[in-house]
Formats: structure tokens, sequence, C-alpha cells
């Protein structure tokens, strides 16, 4: 039996005391034990007046690839050292020992900015499942399936002619005849079926493509620009016209830190998916923010509506309310010009056109 290795004791951060005093809630509990089914998200939430402020506190060995993983079983620890506290993963020993190394062993604790981090220890966890950032339930169907492509991608990719016996609908196990030229890959292919194109609506400019995954397939022979291509697996019946395109080189997954959208400028949702007209909690949104603009996996937004035009009837004037704050959503999946972010909380339904931005501390 493989065993995972865990690097549990790399989670331990001590701030400036009065930078981690305006971060902790004044309720945070002084243990947790992370249980099945906790996110990040929520574990940051018990301890923090904002989630995604959880890098403030939660500091780790920049050189780990990935410092924020967390497992069942790891108890985590608010513990009060001198002035100030520390957020670290009990290694047995509690609040004394976690004192203890950050006392007795200087050489292994980097200073910067007023940080001290402690340095990974290596813990053996054995049956493991790794804590997501974000439910995994709530965006599983936009992980590895559906995504964003451009215009001209879409219209070149090779497509479906017809089904074997001109079948109109086609089902796993089925044969259906593509034509165009299919690129090389080493990952293997998929039909898509195009879903609307995204316009910034401040710009007008053409951000891309919904491309809505309908199944695997596995190409066989060709016969000059007809290919014939056998369904291995399908979420959607094959229609005439859907699209093949390789599958994406890297597996997308759910385990990322929150973070604050700070540097990437206001924006607004092009599309709540799913085919519903509002979005609430755990529902995904379509944003024109991308990874050009700055957008990472773990980006936190504020969400807000544009307040309503209203008469003034004593000057006849035209004048627009104040914008209304509305929840919170993460970004989990990002492409070039557009990102998918997940709702994390939501004060009132969100709708195709409200804004987002950097969010604010007090934001909940």
């Amino acid at each position: 039996m493989k065993k995972k290795i865990a690097l549990a004791a790399l989670l331990a951060a001590v701030l400036a005391p009065a930078a981690l005093a305006d971060e902790i809630r004044a309720d945070a509990p002084q243990h947790y034990t992370v249980v099945k089914g906790d996110t990040l998200w929520g574990i940051a939430a018990r301890f923090l007046r904002d989630p995604w402020a959880w890098p403030a506190v939660w500091q780790a060995n920049p050189a780990i690839h990935n410092p924020h993983l967390i497992y069942p079983g790891n108890v985590i620890l608010l513990c009060s050292i001198d002035t100030g506290k520390v957020l670290a993963v009990d290694a047995g020993d509690g609040c004394a020992g976690v004192l203890h190394r950050l006392q007795a062993t200087p050489a292994n604790l980097a200073q910067d900015a007023g940080t001290i981090r402690l340095e990974p220890q290596i813990q053996d966890l054995d049956n493991s499942t790794v804590i997501p950032t974000i439910p995994l339930r709530a965006i599983l169907p936009y992980l590895n399936e559906g995504r964003v492509v451009s215009s001209e991608d879409l219209r070149d990719a090779p497509y479906v002619l017809a089904g074997a016996d001109q079948r109109l609908l086609s089902g796993t196990g089925d044969e259906v005849f593509l034509r165009g030229q299919a690129s090389a890959s080493e990952t293997g292919y998929a039909l898509y079926h195009p879903g609307g194109v995204f316009v910034d609506p401040d710009t007008g400019e053409r951000l891309g493509v919904q491309a809505d995954f309908v199944g695997r397939v596995e190409l066989g022979a060709k016969e000059k620009d007809v290919t014939r291509a056998k369904i291995l697996s399908m979420k959607e019946v094959v229609r005439d016209d859907d699209r093949l395109l390789a599958l994406p080189q890297q597996v997308v997954t759910a385990v990322f830190s929150p973070a604050s959208s700070q540097g990437v400028k206001p924006g607004r949702v092009l599309r709540i998916l799913g085919g519903v007209d509002h979005g609430g909690k755990y529902s995904v949104i379509v944003i024109n923010r991308g990874e050009r603009d700055g957008v990472r996996q773990g980006h936190v937004f504020s969400l807000y509506r544009h307040g309503s035009i209203v008469e003034d009837t004593h000057s006849s004037q035209l004048l627009r309310l104040p914008r209304e704050y509305e929840g919170l959503a993460m970004a989990f999946r990002t492409f070039p010009t557009v990102s998918y972010l997940l709702i994390l909380k939501a004060h009132r339904p969100i709708i195709v056109g409200d804004d987002t931005e950097v969010p604010q501390s007090g934001d909940d």
C-alpha cells in the first residue's frame, strides 16, 4: 500500500502581532480538528474575519510546490506566543511544542517583513484524503470537462459529419464520422458542443466560446478528410456538428489557497453556467477577467449589483442609486480571457452584468 507523505508541519506562521490580531475572529476556536468534508475556505472562515486573507497567516516554505495541504485528522492550533499569535498544525505536543520549535530552532526559521516561517517536517499520513479548497461536488462538472476556447479554434476543429447508419443521435460504443484535420494529441480527444460566445460588455471584444463537454472518443481509420471515431464515454448525446478537440494537457485540481484578487481590475459577470438566469451559493459564474488580467486559481472577488436609476421628483433628474454588495466568489478555473468562479456567499441572486471587484475587509 502506497503511503501519502504530507507536509503537515509546514503550515505554521507568526505575523507581526498587530497584523495578525486584525485578521483573527473574536470567536475563533483555540483548536479545530479537520474532518472529511471540510474545505480550506470553511476552515479559514473559522479563524479569520476574511477567509481570503488565509495566505497572510498561513505561511510556509515558498520552495514547496503546494504548502496548503491539509488532511482529515490534522489539528489546527491557535496559540498565543508573547504578544502575538500563531496558527499551526499540531505535531502532537500542542502549543508548547509549537513555541519550543519557534524558539529552539532558529536555524529552521526564515524571517521576512515581520513574518516567521517554520520549515517543513515530513509526516506519514496513511489512507488520507487532501482537503479541497472549495466543495468538489459544486465544481466537479466544470473542472476537466467544459472549457473556453477561441472562436477560431472551435471553427477550425473537425466536426461530426454523420453517425453510423445515418443516425441523428449517437451513444457510447457507436461510431461517428468526422470531417476535418485532427491535430496530434498525447492526451486523447473529446467532442464538444458550442455553447455560446462570450463578449466583453464594456469593450465588445470576443473573449471566446463556451465549449460544453459531450464525451471522449477514440480516432480510427481515415479516408481522405473523413475519420472514423468510436465514442468511449459520453455526458451528452452526440449530435451532428459537435466539434473535436484534443483534451487539455493538464488536469485541473481543487487544491489551492484562497487569496485576495488584489491587482485585478474590476470585471463583469458574463454568464451563470448550468442554463439558469440567477446564481446563488455554489453556482458557477463566468467573468470577463482571465489569466491575461492576472486572475489565478483561488482569487476571491466581491460581487456587486448596479444601483437602480430613479427620478428625483423635486428636480426631475435621473440619478443612479449606490450599488449593492451581493456576495463573494472564488476563481477555480482560469482561461486566457475569462474565468470560472464559484459563488461562496450570496445575499441576493447573482445575475449577468453584476460587477466583480477586489474584496474589502469585512465583506461577508
